[in-house]
């Protein structure tokens, strides 16, 4: 028998090779951290992560919650494989041994490349799919409710929010909208490019130098609102802050009766 025919039947087949990995005790260690590391991360996006994320004040802020969590949920898997092999490296780092030789690169391992590539092939495609729906069921609820939404012309300046309602009359540096009421925001920058950001609405748009873009959102609780900039626009950028209110609709009337026709 030729030497080359003795090393086809000593070299192992894909499936041995596949039980040997398997079998080997950084391998079983290596994946009993991943199922901690995934736990960690699903126990975090259920119970801690939501409590950290701004009050739910529109139907936006909803949704992009629930983004959040459920992403978390998806990437965990990845967080927790990174981590595993991260923390096993720790765990096993000796200091002053002469380390041990390479083992095969991952690279020529066909299975754990195949399973790597469609884990982020599945992992892009949900997340284009989901986002490509939530746009659509924005743009589509936005259409049915365009009639009676209330409109607001946002401009950024370096460093100022400037709010205008057409339909009322009202100029002002506070933002103030009605509960329960879509509203569309017109939005511009006089100046650098800014992005508009109400916190609690759960929406954020950029303000770019005489362009207009248009944001949607139908605010669902009463109270306080933040408005920031959220994009690096200069010294002040910062500073470049207001706030507002969601308001019950006999104090949205009272508001606009006070301040209809005024110019801040």
């Amino acid at each position: 028998m030729s030497d080359h025919t003795q090393e086809e039947q000593l070299s192992p087949t894909p499936g041995e090779r596949a039980t040997h990995f398997l079998t080997r005790s950084d391998v079983r260690r290596t994946t009993l951290l991943f199922v901690l590391w995934t736990s960690v991360f699903i126990i975090l996006g259920n119970k801690f992560y939501p409590h950290f994320m701004p009050r739910i004040m529109s139907k936006e802020m909803a949704s992009s919650e629930k983004i959040m969590i459920w992403f978390t949920y998806i990437s965990a898997p990845i967080a927790g494989l990174v981590l595993s092999i991260a923390t096993n490296a720790f765990l096993n780092m000796h200091r002053g041994d002469t380390p041990p030789e390479d083992g095969p690169a991952i690279r020529n391992n066909p299975v754990i490349v195949g399973m790597w590539t469609v884990g982020s092939l599945l992992f892009v495609l949900v997340a284009i799919v989901w986002g490509l729906l939530e746009v659509n069921a924005q743009s589509i609820d936005a259409a049915a409710n365009a009639s009676k939404a209330v409109t607001i012309d946002v401009t950024g300046s370096q460093w100022l929010w400037t709010f205008y309602y057409p339909a009322q009359n009202i100029t002002t540096h506070v933002l103030n909208v009605p509960v329960d009421v879509p509203v569309t925001f017109d939005v511009t920058s006089t100046d650098v490019n800014h992005s508009f950001w109400p916190v609690q609405l759960g929406i954020k748009v950029d303000a770019n130098d005489h362009i207009m873009t248009v944001a949607h959102t139908t605010p669902t609780v009463t109270g306080p609102i933040d408005v920031k900039c959220a994009e690096l626009c200069g010294l002040n950028h910062a500073y470049m802050e207001t706030t507002g209110n969601v308001m019950s609709p006999s104090d949205w009337n009272k508001w606009v009766e006070a301040e209809s026709g005024k110019v801040s």
